[in-house]
Parts: C-alpha cells; sequence; structure tokens
C-alpha cells in the first residue's frame, strides 16, 4: 500500500496504447482462426486463448511507430501484427509435436489435448493463415512472410540433425538459431517497417536489429532453461539438444561434460551439469555473449538514422516491459567472474 501523501506514478502512454493495439491484433487473429464449426474452432484457437507476451506482434507495432507511423497503428500495421503471431503459433505447434511436449504456457500442448494428427493439422491451418494474411499485405510482404517460413524450417531441420550430437558446435547451434528464432524476430521488425512504408534500407536495418535480438532471446532462454527451478530445469539436455552454454562448456571442460552428457537422462542430473558449467565459466560466457548480440542490435537502430530517434528509447521500455532480462542485458556488461567465484 502507498503511504499517505504518495501517489503512483502515471501510467506510460506508450505501453497503454501498445497494450490497446496488442488487442487489436489478438482480435484480428481471432478472427482468422473463427469458423462455423465449434470443435475444430477450438483446436485453432487453442493457443490464441492462452497467449505468451505478444513479443513478435508487439516488434512489428515498435517497428511501425520507429520509421514514422502515427497512433492510432493502421489497420495495415494490425495485420502484419496477426501474421507474424500466426506464424509463431503454427511453429510453437510443431515444436511440440516434434518434441512430444505436454505442456505449453501451464496448459495442454494441442498435441496432447487434440492428438499428433490434428496437432499437425492445426499447425499447417495456422501457417496457411499467416501466408493468407500476408498475401492481403502485398506481394512483397508475402515473399518475406514465405521466406520466413521456409527458414523456420531449415533451423529446425538442423537442430533436429544435431540432436544428442556431443560433437555439435556453436556455428551450427547459430545456424539453427537464426532460423528457428531469430528469423520470425527479424521478420516481424521488418514487416512492422513494411507495412508502414518504409524504404529498403530502414527495412534492412530493423531487419538485422530483429536477427541479432533473437539469437539474444535464444540465448537467454537456453539459459533459463538451465537455471529454472526444480523439475523445469534443463528439458533441452532431456531432449539431447545442446544449446550455447553446454557448447562453451565442452569446449573447456569436455571431460567432466561429455560422461554426464552421454549418460542416460535417468542418471544424470541438470544439477551436475549446470555445476560444471557454471565452474568453468560457461554461463557467464553466454550471458555475455547475448549481451552483446544485444548491443548489437540497438546499435543497428542507432545507425538507421531513423525518422523518430526517440522511439527507440520507447522500444526499449517496452522490451523491459516484456521481457525483464533484456533490461538487465542492457544495463549490465558482460560478467567476467572467474570460475571458481561463479561456483560459489
Amino acid at each position: 500500500m502507498p503511504s499517505a501523501g504518495t501517489s503512483s506514478p502515471p501510467p506510460d502512454p506508450d505501453l497503454l496504447r501498445l497494450a490497446g493495439d496488442l488487442s487489436r491484433v489478438r482480435d484480428r487473429v481471432v478472427e482468422e482462426l473463427t469458423l462455423d464449426d465449434p470443435p475444430i474452432e477450438d483446436a485453432l484457437q487453442h493457443l490464441i486463448r492462452h497467449p505468451g507476451k505478444l513479443l513478435r506482434p508487439a516488434l512489428v507495432l515498435g517497428s511501425a511507430g520507429l520509421v514514422g507511423a502515427d497512433p492510432p497503428v493502421s489497420e495495415q500495421v494490425v495485420t502484419a501484427g496477426a501474421t507474424v503471431e500466426l506464424l509463431h503459433l503454427a511453429s510453437l505447434c510443431h515444436d511440440d509435436l516434434c518434441d512430444r511436449a505436454e505442456v505449453r504456457r501451464g496448459v495442454p500442448t494441442v498435441n496432447a489435448r487434440y492428438g499428433d494428427d490434428a496437432a499437425l493439422v492445426v499447425g499447417d491451418y495456422l501457417l496457411a493463415s499467416a501466408l493468407g494474411l500476408a498475401g492481403a499485405l502485398g506481394p512483397e510482404a508475402a515473399t518475406a512472410a514465405a521466406r520466413c517460413a521456409r527458414r523456420i524450417c531449415v533451423g529446425q531441420l538442423i537442430e533436429l540433425r544435431e540432436t544428442g550430437d556431443v560433437g555439435r558446435t556453436v556455428p551450427g547451434y547459430l545456424a539453427a538459431v537464426a532460423g528457428k528464432t531469430a528469423e520470425l524476430i527479424s521478420f516481424s521488425a521488418r514487416l512492422g517497417a513494411l507495412a508502414a512504408g518504409a524504404d529498403e534500407s530502414r527495412q534492412e536495418a530493423l531487419s538485422a536489429f530483429g536477427h541479432h535480438l533473437g539469437v539474444a532471446f535464444q540465448i537467454w532462454n537456453d539459459l533459463g532453461d538451465l537455471t529454472a527451478p526444480g523439475e523445469d530445469a534443463g528439458r533441452d539436455l532431456g531432449n539431447g539438444v545442446y544449446t550455447l552454454p553446454v557448447l562453451y562448456g565442452l569446449e573447456t571442460a569436455g571431460d567432466r561434460l561429455r560422461p554426464l552428457l552421454s549418460a542416460s537422462p535417468r542418471d544424470r542430473t541438470v544439477a551436475e551439469v549446470v555445476a560444471v558449467l557454471r565452474e568453468c565459466g560457461a554461463l557467464d560466457r553466454a550471458a555475455g555473449t547475448a549481451a552483446g548480440r544485444l548491443r548489437s542490435a540497438f546499435d543497428r537502430l542507432e545507425a538507421a538514422g531513423l525518422p523518430r530517434p526517440t522511439g527507440v528509447t520507447a522500444l526499449r521500455r517496452m522490451l523491459a516491459r516484456l521481457l525483464p532480462e533484456v533490461a538487465e542485458l542492457l544495463d549490465t556488461p558482460p560478467r567476467t567472474t572467474r570460475p571458481a567465484e561463479a561456483a560459489r
């Protein structure tokens, strides 16, 4: 409770506008997934009924603002936001199917609730809906959306090919991340600029921003997977997906890590792997890499000559609200903790 004589800070008008515009995007997605067949509609709308942070459509909206779009955002920009969210939902549906995941955002996955066959078709429907909306934005958006979808598939195939491979390399990991995660975030930033009428050079600058942000975002997720509390920790390890912190650990402490990674999941604990990664500095090194990528992302914006440079500050606030870890990465230089200190 605030003490007498104090008041809460005034709401941020940029964040209030963002919330309203994201609500419009979500309504547009629901509209695309509304049919006259309730059971099918229920399956199609399962993921959007339990939305995440809506990071990708938020980037569409933020990018449109950076290149000069005035609020309220146009229907073109709202459609662009719905396009990337549908692409994202399609990728989640297919990812969960590949991983045989049972829970997403605290609720059963599409495959767990409706079965694998239905999940495959739902993912295809979501993808087709996304490409249809992109087509409504024009041929340039349609081409970019199709290219994004192909690259997402390639990134997933790279990860599948390297699953369980202790010889996986950092370039291989980055190639998978570039497609599986960074491509859609890059496309989101580009599509927002395109829908707002930006020229090719500014679209490219925002696309590069999104790529670096996407890599940083995935590395941070990978660190979170390893350090999550209790049974939530190490899901990637359990699936044989060796992420950047693990690859850095293999470079410097391979003799200790390889026996742990080659053991059956029931014979190793995530805590043992994380202890080695912490002691050899791999966790700190990966966090430093994420921080460097995030700085590179904003460097690209600063150098782009955007018509609304003050919008970069608003974009930082937006990302900090959606992704609290981004604020930490922006404000904290890469850690130089020595391995012995990191172990404590």
